[in-house]
């Protein structure tokens, strides 16, 4: 079976932690690498993309360690089925490759992957578009502003939205949109770059959403998807029926379609109450939760993922849930509990607490281990 050996790229954009976003910046729009690894004594640090500046522009001083992201990553010895395992349920654009002794030897990124996918037969030509989108699509009107473009990307963790005007696709909006915005004014006091920001960040997408944007329909096979997406560059592109936007295609969801063929899967179980599992919310909230499984297995592997619903209170024809999340990761077991009426509300708030518990958790191994060790 082929192994991470055959995929690995040596990317044309490497970084420190002592670098400044200025030295950066520039480079990742020159290059076209929206990921970069962040490494220092040939030892891999983590890793920072366009999504580490989504939130709020950040100064061109600022150093690379303190924006970087941790990084989930590969052995040069893996196979197949474990990368197809790492980006599926890491939801990754490129994963950094390490030795044994945790050096840096390249990157795999997910155009490799699918290319290598496509050539190689794994996506079966009887796969239809309709059957793996990611369907509702989430979507945001053009007059609605900059900044809820912004807070639906983090919210969600997705980079891209259509853009719709009058119930009719007009535009689609990026992560890279967004940021490429922000990022391009620079010499200026930070009094002016904060009102500069401010004033973006309230414009109306359709300023800034690109079009006419590249779809694809329901029926379409997966292997004519994955071969617009590299040919064209793009990492997802909407799926319409007629006037309608009924899903979004990505990479991601073709890797996922593949796992499928391995007998991948995330290792969730969900103890829904009879009420959820009956009800649209039961697709909002596995949507949830795969969505932050992606963001939890960059911090640390996951083994086990439970996630349970209780019903505390009732009120009229309101529910109040109790939600238990527990967490098998090789640095141990986790739990984290919330209530709300809402059940994703309380699902989302529960997994945010998990992973702020285990990046707290993390920092503290981190700065045990670079403690000198007590004389006897």
């Amino acid at each position: 079976m082929m192994s991470v050996r055959e995929l690995v790229e040596e990317p044309e954009i490497i970084t420190s932690p002592q670098d400044k976003l200025s030295d950066i910046i520039g480079k990742m729009r020159e290059k076209k690498q929206w990921v970069i690894p962040v490494v220092k004594d040939k030892k891999l640090y983590g890793i920072f993309s366009y999504k580490d500046l989504l939130a709020r522009r950040i100064s061109l001083e600022t150093r690379i360690g303190t924006l970087m992201s941790p990084s989930v990553s590969l052995s040069i010895n893996d196979d197949l089925t474990r990368i197809i395992a790492k980006f599926y349920t890491s939801n990754s654009r490129a994963i950094p490759v390490v030795d044994e002794k945790k050096r840096f030897q390249g990157m795999i990124t997910r155009e490799g992957l699918l290319k290598y996918l496509l050539e190689s037969g794994q996506i079966d030509p009887a796969w239809k578009v309709r059957e793996y989108m990611s369907s509702p699509a989430i979507t945001i009107e053009a007059e609605e502003t900059v900044a809820r473009a912004r807070w639906i990307m983090t919210r969600d963790n997705i980079t891209r939205l259509p853009v719709m005007e009058n119930g009719k696709l007009a535009g689609i909006i990026t992560t890279k949109d967004i940021v490429d915005k922000l990022y391009s004014f620079s010499g200026r006091k930070r009094s002016s770059i904060l009102t500069e920001e401010e004033r973006i960040v309230a414009m109306p997408v359709k300023e800034i959403m690109v079009y006419p944007v590249i779809t694809v329909t329901g029926g379409i096979s997966l292997k004519n998807a994955v071969s617009t997406l590299l040919n064209k560059g793009i990492s997802g592109m909407p799926v319409v029926e007629g006037e309608n936007v009924v899903g979004v295609i990505s990479g991601i969801d073709i890797i996922k379609a593949v796992s499928k063929k391995y007998e991948i899967s995330v290792p969730i179980e969900a103890k829904l109450t009879r009420d959820l599992r009956s009800s649209d919310t039961k697709a909002l909230i596995d949507g949830i939760v795969e969505r932050y499984m992606g963001k939890l297995e960059k911090l640390v592997d996951v083994m086990s993922f439970k996630v349970s619903f209780k019903e505390e209170a009732k009120s009229q024809d309101k529910k109040y849930y109790k939600v238990t999340i527990k967490v098998s990761t090789k640095l141990g077991n986790f739990v984290t509990r919330d209530s709300d009426w809402d059940p994703a509300v309380a699902v989302k708030r529960a997994i945010e607490a998990l992973e702020n518990r285990l990046k707290r958790y993390i920092r503290k191994v981190e700065e045990s281990q670079k403690r000198p060790p007590k004389e006897e």
